[in-house]
């Protein structure tokens, strides 16, 4: 009986999958166009920019008739969800180029966190009564 249940269930599993969407291009770029292929024909597939955000935008790519291949050019870079009747899928679009803001920041924070280690390191070794530099005999502290 287990045999048989096991059996029937691998015959029938692709069609309780749910409908998938493929892309030309797993990790499509902005402003560079991809096609969707569909699992079934559809009329309407919805393009959700940073989903489940306040700042969420919508567009709508629709076919005369059913189809099951769709051109898209993503607009923004960031997590995009691509959704239909039966299927849905999120999609991370990669900027076009090196972004400057973000570069910027990065140099920046690094800045402040090596420097801010450089600088705690000179105060703490610093002795004010010779050249600046801290000479300690380490024979005089006992191991703890």
């Amino acid at each position: 009986m287990r045999l048989a249940t096991l059996v029937l269930t691998i015959i029938f599993l692709p069609w309780l999958a749910p409908a998938q969407i493929e892309l030309s291009d797993e990790q499509p770029t902005q402003g560079e166009a991809v096609t969707i292929n569909l699992e079934k024909p559809e009329s309407m597939l919805v393009v959700t920019y940073r989903p489940n955000s306040s700042v969420a935008r919508r567009d709508t790519l629709r076919a005369a008739q059913p189809a099951a291949a769709f051109q898209w050019t993503p607009r923004k870079a960031g997590v995009v969800s691509l959704s239909t009747a039966s299927a849905s899928r999120n999609v991370s679009v990669r900027f076009q180029g090196l972004s400057a803001s973000g570069l910027l920041v990065m140099i920046v924070a690094g800045t402040l966190l090596f420097g801010g280690a450089a600088f705690a390191f000179r105060v703490l070794f610093r002795d004010e009564e010779e050249d600046e530099t801290l000479d300690i005999e380490l024979d005089h502290f006992p191991d703890t």
